[in-house]
């Protein structure tokens, strides 16, 4: 049944989607001046070209509105990606949550069921009580970038899986040399596509000349080399959505938590409630700079005075890393190690575990 047009104006209209591999459910409801919530049937399309077209007419017939109107979208999967695009090229207002936030704000209603429906509803009733940031899509240079990104990453972590098998099978008891053949075999075929994802890249970065001047800024960090710089920028969309510092150290599953109850009070930790690509990427560049980086061996140094342990040290320095990244980039100018903001005294944070 169609959402009947209020008699007075609606604060704002949101259509919440829960999103499948084949088919979608979307929900369009409006908060009023009084905060009364307001929804209206669940109603089904197929997750195609024809099928976005027919939500865009359905949502138009029922929105008589001059009120703001949102979609708002649970990143399941990559089966979001072809409607939030479609969504984005007509020019539609489009939220993109993150599953645990979504399952955050089931926790804190009375919704026990779970269904297709009552999902969609959940989405609708989310965007009509928070206010939401609004989802922009990444340019194709920075997609394709993630795309290649990533791909190296897995090829990465199985090329060294393959490394550590071939080892300790060929000081095994006896070890079939046709077996040591066949893992030789997919050793060379990783390396030949490593190299071939490399030469990919290289030619986005020939083909995108801004990009890669943006990236040379990242790379004047000591410790940072390309492949870090690439994961960075690629994992964030450019920081084109981090609007603050705490914010992307909040993405990455850098920021320090605490939980403290009466006497209790444990030990702080980062949440690790992020994106792990970034984190994982971040380790060993940390490791470096401790070596090359005149400013982070003083830095890591001042947290070691305080604290027996090396790892919440390390830790630190891959938040402050990636602050500087953030930092570079968003200025867009290459690190100066000589730089130490006069107007505020660094806040040096780091878990104690």
């Amino acid at each position: 049944m169609p959402v009947v047009k209020p008699a007075i104006t609606p604060l704002k209209y949101v259509v919440g989607i829960d999103i499948a591999k084949d088919s979608f459910v979307a929900c369009l409801g409006y908060l009023e001046v009084s905060q009364h919530l307001h929804f209206g049937k669940e109603t089904t399309f197929d997750n195609t070209a024809a099928g976005f077209t027919e939500l865009l007419s359905w949502v138009a017939k029922q929105h008589a509105s001059t009120s703001p109107r949102w979609f708002v979208v649970e990143a399941t999967g990559v089966y979001y990606e072809e409607l939030a695009y479609f969504l984005a090229d007509h020019q539609q207002l489009l939220s993109v949550l993150l599953p645990n936030k979504v399952k955050h704000f089931a926790r804190s209603t009375e919704l026990k069921s779970k269904t297709d429906q009552l999902d969609a509803r959940l989405l609708c009733r989310l965007g009509l009580e928070r206010v939401l940031p609004a989802w922009r899509p990444p340019t194709p240079a920075l997609r394709q970038l993630r795309g290649l990104a990533r791909e190296r990453q897995v090829l990465t972590r199985q090329g060294a899986q393959l490394k550590t098998r071939a080892h300790a099978y060929a000081h095994s008891y006896q070890p079939d040399s046709r077996t040591l053949a066949r893992l030789t075999t997919q050793q060379q075929l990783i390396t030949h596509q490593l190299k071939a994802l490399d030469q990919d890249l290289a030619d986005l970065l020939t083909a995108e000349p801004e990009l890669a001047r943006k990236l040379a800024h990242l790379t004047s960090i000591p410790g940072i080399g390309l492949t870090t710089a690439i994961v960075v920028v690629a994992e964030t969309s450019g920081f084109v959505l981090v609007e603050n510092e705490r914010q992307l150290t909040s993405y990455a599953g850098l920021d320090v938590v605490q939980r403290q109850s009466g006497l209790s009070t444990p030990a702080t930790r980062i949440s690790r409630r992020g994106n792990v690509r970034l984190r994982t990427a971040l380790y060993l560049p940390a490791v470096s700079s401790l070596r090359y980086n005149s400013q982070q061996m003083a830095f890591y140094a001042r947290l070691r005075a305080r604290q027996p342990s090396g790892k919440p040290g390390v830790i630190a320095v891959m938040r402050k890393l990636l602050v500087l990244c953030y930092s570079l980039w968003k200025n867009d100018c290459p690190y100066d190690p000589h730089y130490h903001p006069a107007h505020l005294a660094e806040k040096e944070v780091a878990p104690t575990t």
